[in-house]
């Protein structure tokens, strides 16, 4: 039995998310069943991140074991395994690894994109970012002021899952945000990039910064008080899933994921 590492792109619309579920086609499952049509073996994938329904990715990164001769033509079966993926699924990278490495251990940084449309998207373009209603009275200058906010060590629990705060920390470090105003495309890019974040952690910064910033009547130092007296009770906005999208995993000792 030998293990390898994986580095998938998806397009997360068509999938009840990554984590494996009782009766809903996700992307794990769909990557193991393709292996089973293929090689008429049953593996188990643990990937990095367990990114939510509608969420995408460009750099995840998953390992699994697996009875491969050590002849087997890797680059061949990375390609045989993509035809049998359904759409929207794609394995850029195949490698074996030490039955040491783990996708969620030695992480360095992980890196996220949210996509903002600035105006109403083409249909075939609208599946990978998010135009919310309030978009044209957003202030553009308060939106980023409100994004770094989050920079640095908080306690992000008014930022998560209501039923996760008495049972995970929800201390998480914001190594930095950078927000792009990409008027040829269209859209804002708020690049975000930590070592591990809460579920729905990005998505509420995200909307609560965008809430703000089209409120004449709030302030930016709303955000503080959210985060010195963490409170999950919000009412504020919860960015959509189909903006948000996992572009890189970084690893220590240079186990760095493919761009």
């Amino acid at each position: 039995m030998n293990y390898y590492k994986i580095t998938i792109s998806y397009d997360g619309t068509a999938f009840h998310g990554w984590q494996i579920q009782p009766r809903d086609i996700t992307v794990c499952s769909a990557l193991q069943d393709a292996w089973f049509r293929l090689m008429r073996e049953r593996i188990s994938i643990l990937g990095a991140s367990r990114t939510d329904a509608g969420v995408h990715a460009i750099g995840q990164i998953a390992r699994f074991a697996a009875n491969i001769p050590p002849a087997a033509p890797i680059e061949q079966l990375r390609k045989a395994w993509n035809e049998h993926l359904p759409s929207g699924i794609y394995i850029r990278t195949f490698e074996q690894v030490p039955q040491s490495f783990h996708p969620c251990g030695n992480v360095l940084q992980k890196t996220y994109y949210y996509t903002l449309f600035l105006k109403k998207p083409l249909p075939f373009v609208e599946r990978f970012g998010w135009y919310p209603a309030f978009m044209p009275h957003v202030d553009i200058d308060k939106f980023n002021q409100c994004l770094q906010r989050y920079v640095g060590t908080h306690d992000f629990a008014s930022f998560c899952k209501v039923d996760q705060d008495d049972k995970k920390d929800t201390m998480r470090t914001i190594d930095s945000i950078t927000l792009r105003k990409m008027s040829r495309w269209g859209i804002l890019l708020v690049e975000i990039k930590g070592k591990s974040f809460v579920r729905f952690q990005i998505r509420r910064m995200v909307g609560y910064a965008l809430d703000i910033a089209h409120r004449p009547t709030m302030q930016v130092e709303y955000l503080d008080e959210l985060l010195k007296n963490p409170n999950p009770q919000q009412q504020l906005v919860k960015a959509d899933a189909q903006g948000l999208c996992l572009r890189r995993i970084v690893y220590k000792r240079n186990e760095n994921t493919t761009d």
